[in-house]
């Protein structure tokens, strides 16, 4: 039998492992945060839901919640490594924020990391700018923010995130763990009082028509 070059069954094996590691993700897939989007419905009814957070933002600056009265927050929980859920999030985020228009800039769009070990503010700089609008519009600015593990574990607390890290059983990247969490994005008044939350799996068009209306001036 002829032997394939080493470098063709180096090819042959990535490629598998690649779709080993598919397979098994959705044999296996996240478990269901269903206790926390029952949270968020009722989360109108509950003043408990939200509340002050101290994080620092991906240029250093130390932020508070307090930084974004007089705005809507909408705020998603996730982290920079993440292979799907996080960047589609995000990019719907973008593209609904855009259909605003002027409309937009009453709304602070606000990515938190979860991933404590790996999301630096530069990391979350660098990440955030493929996801905020391009000149000559600039009102997409997505504000990234990070801390220390008690830190963040507070601020997910308080918007009932669910977070935890996974040993990767392939770890083609070198990454070594995922982290499973909320896929739940938050719409907070500017009183910093939940007002509404969007599932994953939501289209922009969607998200666009329901932050209009909720977020019009009177």
């Amino acid at each position: 039998m002829k032997r394939l070059p080493l470098t063709v069954l180096s090819i042959l094996v990535l490629v598998a492992a690649v779709a080993a590691g598919s397979y098994w993700r959705f044999r296996n897939p996240p478990p269901q945060r269903e206790s926390v989007t029952e949270d968020a419905t009722e989360a109108s009814r509950d003043s408990d839901f939200g509340g002050p957070f101290s994080l620092t933002d991906q240029f250093g600056k130390r932020r508070t919640d307090m930084d974004f009265r007089g705005k809507y927050m909408l705020i998603f929980f996730g982290y920079t490594y993440c292979p799907d859920v996080c960047p589609t999030t995000l990019a719907v985020e973008a593209e609904a924020l855009d259909k605003l228009g002027a409309q937009a800039d009453r709304i602070v769009p606000i990515f938190v990391s979860v991933d404590v070990k790996r999301d630096t503010p530069d990391k979350l700089k660098s990440y955030l700018s493929a996801f905020d609008a391009k000149p000559p519009s600039k009102r997409l600015n997505f504000v990234g923010l990070t801390g220390s593990d008690e830190e963040i574990a507070q601020a997910a607390k308080a918007y009932r995130v669910v977070y935890n890290v996974h040993l990767d059983g392939f770890r083609i990247d070198g990454v070594g763990y995922s982290i499973d969490h909320t896929s739940d994005v938050y719409l907070m008044s500017p009183e910093g009082k939940f007002v509404s939350y969007y599932s994953q799996g939501i289209l922009p068009d969607e998200m666009a028509a329901d932050l209009k209306l909720k977020t019009s001036p009177g």
